[in-house]
């Protein structure tokens, strides 16, 4: 069986975190509900992973000439959460 891709997974991701925010499930429920999500999660984070790795990035050099380099993710210190949502 094929795989879902990334945006179903990601969809599916987030109707669980809502279900988990605003449903009174019964904890049994809620369990099998986090272990799916983390499932999901991991899914997209290889997903990811695996796109990261195959992305290259066309760069021109001061004479023109065109080269590829790998694509390197730069972690950004500006995604902290802020005051509000913790």
């Amino acid at each position: 069986m094929k795989k879902p891709d990334f945006e179903t997974s990601l969809k599916e991701l987030e109707e669980i975190v809502e279900q988990l925010e605003t449903s009174d499930l019964a904890l049994d429920e809620t369990l099998a509900k986090y272990e799916k999500g983390i499932k999901i999660y991991k899914q997209c984070y290889q997903i990811l992973e695996k796109a990261e790795k195959k992305i290259n990035v066309l760069l021109k050099n001061s004479t023109g000439d065109i080269r590829t380099e790998e694509f390197k993710l730069k972690k950004s210190t500006d995604m902290k959460p802020s005051s509000n949502e913790e």
